[in-house]
Order: C-alpha cells, then sequence, then structure tokens
C-alpha cells in the first residue's frame, strides 16, 4: 500500500511541475501571432525584454494576467496603444517581425 501511495505522490507532484507557468518570465506565446497585447499597467521594461501579460488578443489580454516574456530584437517596434477592456484598463501592442 505504501508503494502505491508513494507512486500516486510522484504522479501528482510530476502532473503539477507540468502545467504552464507564465510567471517564469518565460514567453508563453503562441508562435506566428500577428500581434500581441498587454495591459498597460503591467508592462515592464528590462533592457532588450518587455514582460508583461502578453496574449494573442486583446480579449485574452484583459482577461489573463500571468507574466510572459517578449525579445525586442524579435519585435518590429515598440509598444503601441491598443485600445481598452470593458473593465477600463488600457492596452498595447507589439507586432513581431
Amino acid at each position: 500500500m505504501n508503494k502505491t501511495l508513494c507512486i500516486a505522490a510522484a504522479a501528482l507532484l510530476v502532473a503539477a511541475c507540468a502545467g504552464p507557468r507564465g510567471s517564469t518570465g518565460r514567453s508563453a506565446l503562441a508562435a506566428g501571432s500577428p500581434a500581441y497585447y498587454c495591459d498597460k499597467e503591467r508592462l515592464l521594461p528590462q533592457g532588450g525584454r518587455l514582460q508583461c501579460n502578453w496574449q494573442p488578443s486583446a480579449d485574452e489580454a484583459c482577461k489573463f494576467t500571468e507574466s510572459s516574456v517578449l525579445e525586442r530584437a524579435t519585435l518590429a517596434s515598440e509598444p503601441q496603444p491598443a485600445g481598452r477592456c470593458n473593465t477600463g484598463q488600457w492596452l498595447v501592442k507589439v507586432s513581431p517581425r
């Protein structure tokens, strides 16, 4: 019984660690998106990187708050105004090269 319990605990631990972790600073964005959107107040420039709640659509950026990072070298321009969410949050967007 202890062996089964240990296996079940190990499987649970592996499953928990394998989930998405957008707040780790890694980019969690779909490749090939025409633009990425984020909440302007969450935008944190860090040298050659832009940390924010980047999402492939404005609607998703209004809902999701987990941070991810984009490298400035992969972008066509700096963040530009992109309207507002229903909650009043201002959005910015960037386009990849």
